[in-house]
């Protein structure tokens, strides 16, 4: 259909009807969705059929997401002309600022309208809920791929501690538990460490307690195990003798639990602790969150087991052979065999098997000959058999 001075609706965009409409003045006026009234007929008809032709006419409704263009902006509220009878207007809230500080006059930006007014006849909208909704859809997406999320811890409370993510400019409120807070168990310095921190954490669930989502730190941390070891053992092949520090976690009668490079966690054996802390004495001050250097010894990479030292030296490990023959001492009795030791810090299984081939009756604390039957380096297993060769 042609309006008068030829200008055809197919080569229209909707911005262009409007400009070309509005610089007529008293050819029509928008009373309602679907009517339209004008002093000529022509334009009456065309009018309306503008209407059929765009959606953008159907009946707005609350929820309802549209795109428009920013003509006002201030610090009390941004107006978005979106081509039809009234525009929308939007309440700039302090806690909005960060969403709308780089927005300016002429942006094109979605809108969803919160409520329609019919007398006056007002529409109200927001930008940030569709950017809330928005940030809803990416954290149901990190959750189900295990996506990092920087965190900036706030509070520390009983139970845990209080932390700000931001996503889109949004803050999401999160909680993490004190036991989702690291690879091992914090201590009460590491814990206030963390205060004012940022630090990656994962989703733990998507369903909020109390207005806030659960986090984890350690499952976070978990997920860099594999890459991060990998790392350590190449470095470990070029350089045995780089020195590492980390925290005690623990200390058992045989050895010093330690967490490293914020997630991997090894044992110094008791026979490797430097000579000053292996007495009774200084063995007793070593506690957990107390600094610690040391080096690698070993990595069992299908385990993901790491094995430290504080003293350079070679081991029976390092050169135990299939054949060698010891003299070793059964420390335990297993339904599966006898663990027999053959230095501090190496043992080897004797099998049931072996004990039924050569007919011998073994109890803690026997002194025996074994021979080695065979070594796995992978899982650091050692078989033996009873050495009954004169």
């Amino acid at each position: 259909m042609e309006l008068v001075e030829g200008i055809n609706i197919g080569d229209l965009s909707k911005s262009d009807i409007f400009d070309n409409l509005s610089n007529k003045p008293n050819i029509l006026k928008i009373k309602s969705n679907d009517s339209v009234s004008s002093l000529n007929e022509d334009y009456r008809k065309f009018a309306m059929e503008i209407v059929k032709r765009d959606d953008q006419f159907h009946d707005l409704k609350e929820g309802q997401i549209i795109n428009g263009e920013i003509i006002s902006l201030s610090k009390k509220e941004i107006i978005i002309d979106i081509g039809y009878k009234d525009y929308i207007y939007i309440e700039n809230k302090l806690s909005d600022f960060k969403i709308i500080e780089n927005l300016k006059i002429g942006d094109n930006i979605d809108v969803i309208i919160t409520k329609i007014s019919d007398n006056p006849f007002n529409i109200k909208g927001s930008i940030t809920d569709i950017i809330r909704l928005n940030v809803s859809d990416k954290l149901k997406d990190y959750y189900n791929n295990d996506v990092g999320l920087l965190a900036t811890v706030k509070e520390m409370m009983p139970a845990g501690f209080l932390l700000d993510i931001e996503i889109d400019n949004i803050i999401i409120n999160a909680f993490m538990p004190t036991t989702l807070a690291g690879i091992n168990k914090l201590t009460d310095e590491q814990k206030n460490n963390l205060i004012d921190k940022q630090i990656y954490v994962m989703l733990e669930t998507l369903q909020q307690d109390k207005g806030v989502y659960v986090v984890s730190r350690r499952k976070y941390l978990q997920s860099l195990i594999n890459d991060e070891i990998k790392k350590v053992k190449n470095d470990f092949d070029e350089n045995k003798e780089k020195v590492y520090e980390g925290y005690v976690t623990g200390t058992q009668s045989f050895g010093v639990f330690v967490e490293f490079n914020d997630c991997l966690t090894g044992m110094i054996h008791r026979y490797n602790i430097h000579p000053d802390w292996n007495n009774d004495k200084s063995w007793r001050s070593i506690v957990p969150g107390m600094k610690i250097n040391f080096y690698i010894k070993d990595i069992i990479m299908k385990k993901r087991k790491i094995i430290l030292t504080q003293i350079l030296r070679e081991s029976l490990w390092d050169n135990i052979k299939k054949d060698k023959k010891f003299d070793g001492e059964i420390i335990d009795i297993k339904p599966f065999g006898a663990l027999v030791k053959l230095d501090e810090e190496t043992n080897g299984l004797i099998q049931n098997s072996y004990i039924q081939k050569y007919n011998v009756k073994l109890k803690k604390g026997d002194k025996v000959k074994v021979k080695v039957v065979n070594i796995i380096k992978d899982d650091r297993k050692i078989y033996l058999t009873v050495d009954k060769e004169k």
